[in-house]
């Protein structure tokens, strides 16, 4: 049995995993898919005071209070933003980090200091002033390039605003994450932006990472449960080969 904590995208909410969860734990295994602060089924607790930095304790504190150790971490989209810095936090407490078009945070940068100046204007643009604090509207799911007419209705429904300041703080990276046994990073090849398989084509040169490639939309999770869900336990068998067998001191035999 493996533990996993996957983390979401921007404006999307544990929801999203839904399908994955239901695979991992009919096999058995315990998965914890938590919506961030003011997004998914925690829309309601979106504050001006809502940043990166609240993303990253929301999944500190479920690694923390469900007392989880050996985690497989895998984080979506905007998500990489968030579990990097938690595996850079928390190293130890991690044996696999999976990144399906995850983004990459440098320290003292923000995701917008990581767009072009053209790309960071239109997202600049898009800001909506409320009471809760200034918001990103959510992307119209249509560019997800998801294969099921009724999965891009089902995601604009559950789509929520989210607050600029998750964009703009700065991230806290050492890069003590790196120093995590297995990490592996997945790019979709029908979301039509080339960053993501930028990203991956980086770090299949990078000889740390496991890279692969996922016929899908960018919302593997949903497009393409199952070949996440493959992709998440060949990371937790390869975390198992690597643990030090031991002999049972009454057989003899060797465990693992």
């Amino acid at each position: 049995m493996a533990d996993f904590v996957l983390v979401h995208g921007a404006w999307h909410g544990g929801w999203c995993w839904r399908r994955v969860v239901e695979i991992l734990a009919r096999q058995g295994h315990r998965v914890f898919a938590p919506s961030l602060t003011g997004l998914g089924d925690r829309a309601h607790l979106l504050t001006a005071d809502v940043g990166l930095a609240s993303h990253v304790d929301d999944v500190l504190a479920v690694i923390e209070t469900e007392e989880l150790s050996e985690v497989v971490l895998c984080a979506h989209s905007y998500g990489g933003a968030v579990a990097i810095q938690v595996a850079d936090r928390m190293p130890d407490k991690i044996s696999a980090l999976v990144l399906l078009d995850a983004l990459l945070p440098e320290d003292g940068r923000s995701l917008l200091d990581l767009d072009t100046p053209e790309r960071r204007q239109a997202i600049l643009s898009r800001v909506v002033e409320t009471p809760h604090g200034p918001v990103i509207p959510a992307a119209p799911a249509i560019i997800y390039a998801l294969a099921s007419p009724s999965d891009v209705a089902w995601v604009d429904r559950r789509c929520v605003p989210q607050a600029l300041r998750s964009f703009a703080d700065p991230a806290v990276v050492t890069g003590a994450w790196r120093q995590i046994p297995v990490l592996a990073y997945a790019c979709t090849l029908r979301f039509q932006p080339a960053d993501f398989r930028d990203i991956a084509a980086q770090l299949a040169a990078d000889g740390h990472f496991r890279v692969s490639e996922l016929d899908c939309g960018h919302d593997a999770m949903i497009d393409v449960p199952d070949d996440v869900a493959r992709l998440l336990l060949s990371c937790a068998d390869a975390v198992h080969a690597l643990r030090p067998q031991r002999a049972d001191s009454a057989t003899g035999e060797m465990l693992s």
